[in-house]
Order: structure tokens, then C-alpha cells, then sequence
């Protein structure tokens, strides 16, 4: 059962940290227009491995609360350390967002999220699978 629920505690993250790629994109592609707007990006990768290395989750930083009506949170509520794109070729505005990029940094990262959800689908058919197996 441990091994269900880590491998599920790993697609879920996965499946997070892709809902959180999605909308840093999203948002880069809804500032195309806005002067010195500098786009941004993570490394799926790397956030991947921070959450399995448990980084953000129990003994993890915390935030400092000043005052007593702030929320506490943690390193691992937030999404992961976003970094600004490089820049291929800066507008006069100063805005570096570039929608070719863009655009098809969208589309890998709904294509990747896509898989996931298919790996989990498999993941819970098998289950079925063997548990209907085992109750005949």
C-alpha cells in the first residue's frame, strides 16, 4: 500500500508543479504587451527533484510571521523558484517575451501534463485490474 500512495504522492506533485509551469507560461503570453515586462520560467526538473528530496515539506524553511494576523507558510507553498527567460531579442519596450517561445513551451508542458494524467489512468486500471482479480 506504501508504494501506491508514494507513487501517487509523485504524479501528484508532478501533475503541481505542471498546473504551476502552465500558469507562469500563461501569464508570460498575457503580458506580450506590457512594457518591461521580463518573461519567466522553471526548470521542471529541478523543482522535481526539490520535492522529492523532500525539500519544502517537513523541516523545510518557513516564513517569518511579524505580526500575528499574517499567514504562515512554508517553502513549498509557493510555486517553484522562478527564474527570468533569457532574452533572444528584447523589444524597444523592454518586454522580452517572446511568443514563439512561448507558445511552444505551452504546448510541451499541456503535452507532458497530458501524459501524466494517462499515467495515472493506467495506474488506477491496473489496480482495478488486480483487484478484481484477486476478489474472483
Amino acid at each position: 500500500m506504501a508504494n501506491i500512495q508514494e507513487n501517487l504522492a509523485v504524479y501528484s506533485q508532478a501533475m503541481n508543479l505542471r498546473v504551476q509551469r502552465h500558469q507562469v507560461l500563461a501569464s508570460n503570453i498575457a503580458n506580450a504587451d506590457t512594457p518591461n515586462y521580463k518573461a519567466r520560467d522553471f526548470s521542471f526538473e529541478k523543482a522535481m527533484q526539490g520535492a522529492l528530496a523532500g525539500r519544502g515539506e517537513a523541516g523545510g524553511v518557513t516564513m517569518a510571521r511579524t505580526a500575528a494576523g499574517h499567514l504562515a507558510g512554508s517553502a513549498g507553498s509557493g510555486p517553484a523558484f522562478l527564474k527570468y527567460r533569457s532574452e533572444n531579442q528584447s523589444a524597444v519596450d523592454g518586454n522580452t517575451v517572446d511568443m514563439d517561445v512561448e507558445r511552444t513551451q505551452l504546448a510541451e508542458n499541456a503535452l507532458q501534463y497530458q501524459i501524466l494524467t494517462q499515467l495515472i489512468t493506467n495506474k488506477f486500471q491496473g489496480i482495478r485490474s488486480a483487484l478484481a482479480s484477486t476478489s474472483s
